[in-house]
Formats: structure tokens, sequence, C-alpha cells
């Protein structure tokens, strides 16, 4: 699995998925931006790589490591 963070820059929204390899590989030839452009309707957007995410709760003064799993 690939997690990316897509940036909607005219909505100001942010998405994050699991990229299954498999399929990014077998029906986008591992091109990351061609599976966006095949899966999200976004004219103006930016994304990248998310190896580590932390999160800053308020009134904390350390970071927290996010479990996307648990969200499920």
């Amino acid at each position: 699995m690939e997690r990316i963070a897509i940036i909607d820059h005219d909505e100001h929204q942010l998405f994050v998925e699991d990229i299954d390899e498999t399929i990014l590989n077998r029906d986008y030839g591992g091109e990351e931006e061609a599976y966006i452009k095949d899966n999200y309707n976004l004219e103006n957007f930016s994304w990248d790589y998310i190896v580590r995410t932390e999160y800053y709760p308020e009134n904390g003064d350390d970071p927290m490591e996010v479990d996307f799993t648990d969200l499920l």
C-alpha cells in the first residue's frame, strides 16, 4: 500500500488515501497522478507520499502519531 495526500487547491480540501500498489501498477503503470486524475474530479491539485503523520491536539505540546486504520 502507498499512502498519499492529495490537496484540492480550489476547494481547500485534503484527501488521504491508501492505494493498493497492485492496482496502481496494473491499471496505471505505477503512476499516482494517473490514478488521481481517474478517481478524483480535480483541476488544481497537488499530491505527495505520506510516510509519517503527526497531529498536535489542542492544548497539547507533544505530537501524537495518527493511525488512519483506527478511523475506519
